[in-house]
């Protein structure tokens, strides 16, 4: 009921969560006054239940804690193993797409400063396209806002208006490209962790440019499949 909530720009009212979570009215009304009570949700003056300042103590939780989930780190393990190029997990910390981890494959090759904590250049990761895209709407459209794009490469997109049309492209074919954007020689792919309809982290990929075009289809299948394990273990 909560990701629902804060799923919903508007808020939800009872019936709506009701129906969406088929459970009685009654029963809805107490589950949604209870958090309510204790601030996680606000009632609005349309009856629309919000997310409460109580939220913010669970999201400020997750950032202190900033632990890996073992089924996501197994998930990338598997990832660098199989395919045998450098992999990352990343997602969001302190409102901003961060790498939570990397491995090395057995033929990899490292992107210069995407060690684990790196937060800059989100408009040139694939990673960071992918979060991006699937962030709340108003989110994204603040973030974007305040987003500066500094051409890293000759690839790298740096209008805002170029980079919102990436971001809708990400969005219809579910994954996000890198293609020497961020570093010369190094394509990049990243596949979105999906949990309870909510896109929580994505799992990228990485290729040096003279191998990404002859192994491309294969990266793409076990990335896939990776980042479907670890929502579906979750």
């Amino acid at each position: 009921m909560l990701i629902a909530v804060a799923k919903a720009p508007n808020g939800l009212g009872a019936r709506e969560l009701s129906k969406q979570f088929n459970l009685t009215l009654p029963t809805t009304y107490h589950v949604a006054n209870t958090l309510a009570l204790e601030g996680i949700l606000s009632k609005d003056s349309a009856k629309k239940y919000r997310l409460g300042p109580g939220a913010a103590a669970i999201a400020h939780r997750v950032d202190a804690d900033n632990q890996t989930p073992c089924h996501f780190s197994a998930a990338l393990h598997e990832l660098a193993r199989l395919t045998g190029e450098t992999a990352y997990l990343s997602g969001w910390h302190n409102n901003q797409i961060r790498v939570l981890e990397s491995v090395e494959g057995a033929h990899a090759v490292s992107v210069a400063d995407l060690s684990k904590g790196y937060a800059n250049h989100l408009h040139a990761r694939a990673s960071g396209k992918v979060l991006l895209a699937f962030a709340q709407p108003d989110f994204r459209a603040k973030t974007l806002e305040d987003l500066e794009l500094p051409r890293l490469t000759e690839r790298t997109i740096t209008s805002k208006s170029a980079f919102e049309r990436e971001l809708a492209l990400v969005r219809a074919r579910g994954v996000g490209y890198d293609h020497q954007e961020f570093s010369a020689g190094v394509d990049c792919i990243a596949a979105p962790i999906w949990i309870n309809g909510v896109v929580v982290a994505a799992l990228t990929v990485s290729s040096p440019s003279s191998r990404f075009a002859d192994t491309e289809t294969e990266l793409l299948a076990v990335l896939k499949r990776a980042a479907a394990r670890a929502g579906a273990i979750a």
